[in-house]
């Protein structure tokens, strides 16, 4: 088999089962199982095992020989090393790659300021879900530190994954919108300091209300 074909299989696999894990269609501790995967793909067992020790290399799952895969938790660790790696290294990221951005990218502004009508709260969760993705995934896409940038893609996998789960219990995105709208302006107007400290303060903020909603009994500080 031609070896592009191979990797095509491999990734097609790994991000079937990494979205499934992320949108909580598998969930935590969940068994695995290769057989139904080969049935849903239309794959061997070979890359779809391969696809599979590369998740438990990202922290989705855990293989346990002879027994099977399991989900991975969100546990108080996961979450807390989520988002250290995220306050250590994002906020000074997007000082440094803001000026590459274009201007007409910078006028999602008007799309988190100006939303559409919304049917349902489900539908304001995606559309706001897409907005905070497409922000935090821009910027991380604009590294030119490729180790980075593979390590900041798995951490925006697993915050994800978190901002998902935490959707079923989060009913208002109002101070994360608004977060994210100083983000911007401080972009728009090109104020290093601020886009610094804006930052950082959302990612704490996200970090400290994602503790509040899966873990309620602990704190970061």
């Amino acid at each position: 088999m031609d070896k592009s074909v191979k990797e095509d299989k491999f990734s097609n696999a790994y991000e079937y089962i990494k979205n499934k894990i992320i949108l909580g269609e598998y969930l935590p501790l969940q068994d695995i199982s290769d057989m139904e995967l080969q049935k849903e793909l239309g794959m061997s067992r070979t890359p779809i095992r391969e696809a599979i020790l590369k998740l438990e290399k990202d922290s989705f799952v855990k293989i346990y020989p002879r027994k099977g895969t399991l989900v991975g938790e969100i546990d108080y660790n996961l979450v807390n090393a989520i988002y250290e790696v995220r306050l250590l290294n994002e906020p000074y990221l997007a000082v440094e790659c803001y000026n590459r951005l274009s201007k007409d990218w910078l006028k999602m502004y008007d799309s988190f300021q100006n939303p559409p009508e919304f049917k349902d709260h489900e539908e304001y969760v995606k559309y706001y879900t897409r907005l905070d993705d497409c922000l935090h995934n821009t910027v991380i896409s604009q590294s030119q530190n490729s180790f980075l940038k593979e390590l900041l893609n798995v951490v925006a996998d697993h915050s994800n994954r978190i901002r998902v789960y935490c959707a079923k219990v989060n009913l208002n995105y109002t101070l994360s919108i608004e977060e994210h709208l100083e983000i911007i302006n401080s972009m728009l107007c090109n104020n290093d300091a601020d886009v610094l400290e804006n930052y950082k303060m959302h990612i704490r903020n996200s970090w400290n209300n994602a503790m509040d909603l899966i873990f309620p009994k602990k704190s970061i500080m």
